[in-house]
């Protein structure tokens, strides 16, 4: 019985280490798809990352500014208090990737 108990002790205080950072794909879905549609292909241009025509850039530099600081002018307003620089990077990969021109980014 007292194994039992610090099995499910040990088990039970490992639980919050399991929990995992959410991916792009899970940020995108919650922040992003509502705007620019599941797959990218939004039916407003200027926010379609499915059509090849990419106004700010497609550089994922470019693309990671886009995300922090938003686009003055238009419905893109800025992440940058709501997202880690490495999950804007990683936001600014997942959306090139719906742009089937561009070659993928290699990873460093």
């Amino acid at each position: 019985m007292k194994l039992m108990a610090a099995v499910l002790l040990v088990t039970t205080a490992a639980l919050p280490a399991l929990a995992q950072e959410p991916t792009a794909a899970d940020l995108y879905r919650v922040k992003c798809q509502a705007c620019h549609m599941a797959d990218g292909n939004a039916p407003i241009a200027t926010m379609n990352f499915a059509d090849g025509k990419w106004i700010h850039g497609s550089k994922p530099a470019e693309i990671e500014k886009v995300i922090t600081d938003g686009a003055p002018g238009t419905a893109m307003l800025s992440f940058k208090a709501q997202f880690t620089p490495e999950q804007i990077a990683a936001l600014a990969t997942f959306v090139r990737s719906f742009d089937k021109s561009l070659k993928p980014v290699k990873k460093k």
